[in-house]
């Protein structure tokens, strides 16, 4: 017959003190560091939570806003359809226009971005002491950058305007109302793509924040594992006296 596994039965040893000890004059102060160890993985496993709820909120923030968009473009799409003609021809002379106004935008996403990581380099450089004069020239490039950006969003607001006036009828205009219920769904448009760009980042950002609390989890769980061990060695070394626990001990003596 094979010989029982020692660290098998310390752990299961430990596993068992714990539930029989606490509160007893013979509770070793090994006790003390599971109970320590519990608190952890308590803490670890409730910050989880509270992260997948907060992924599983902002979803259905996104989903409910979805819904919404859904349900206001089917009205003016009817709207629009009755207007055809009067709405075709404003789009064709918006069309180059809000294609220029996204490529601009997009320009303006990317250089908001290497902004901050500029930025955050310059820290980098100053916390882990780089050669001041390449923390200076880091520094200049990043008040060019921003002098650029700064451009580049005047540039966009004026997009905006120019689009938003071609899209807006003269008093009386034909078909007046379907031009508005048009301009309407490009806002949509425009809004639904940069909510998607905000909730695409959140959700990256809870997903690595998650995978993050669920390798401290699995750290949390194998220490009280290790004080579990550490504590059915205490137990066995006392030999402490227990009815439930006195029969591991002859097995622990047997056991390789």
């Amino acid at each position: 017959m094979a010989k029982e596994s020692y660290n098998d039965l310390i752990f299961q040893l430990g596993d068992l003190a714990r539930d029989r000890l606490p509160g007893k004059p013979t509770c070793p102060r090994s006790m003390d560091r599971v109970y320590r160890a519990e608190e952890a993985v308590v803490a670890r496993r409730d910050e989880l939570a509270a992260l997948e709820q907060e992924m599983n909120d902002q979803d259905a923030v996104w989903q409910d806003f979805l819904a919404q968009q859904a349900e206001e473009r089917g009205g003016h799409e009817v709207v629009v359809k009755k207007w055809k003609k009067a709405v075709d021809a404003i789009e064709g002379k918006v069309k180059d226009l809000r294609k220029t106004l996204s490529t601009r935008r997009a320009d303006l996403r990317y250089a908001i971005d290497g902004l901050q990581k500029l930025e955050k380099k310059i820290k980098d450089m100053e916390l882990t002491g780089t050669d001041a004069s390449k923390i200076d020239v880091a520094r200049t490039n990043l008040k060019k950058n921003r002098l650029a950006q700064m451009r580049l969003g005047r540039e966009v607001e004026d997009l905006e305007v120019r689009v938003s006036n071609a899209l807006t009828p003269e008093p009386g205009q034909p078909g007046s109302a379907g031009i508005l219920a048009h301009k309407r769904m490009l806002e949509m448009e425009d809004e639904e793509e940069t909510r998607k760009l905000e909730h695409d980042q959140q959700m990256a950002e809870l997903d690595q924040a998650i995978a993050t609390k669920e390798e401290q989890v699995k750290a949390a769980e194998d220490y009280l594992d290790q004080s579990l061990f550490l504590l059915g060695e205490d137990v066995y070394a006392r030999r402490i006296p227990d009815a439930q626990l006195a029969p591991f001990y002859p097995r622990l003596d047997r056991a390789q």
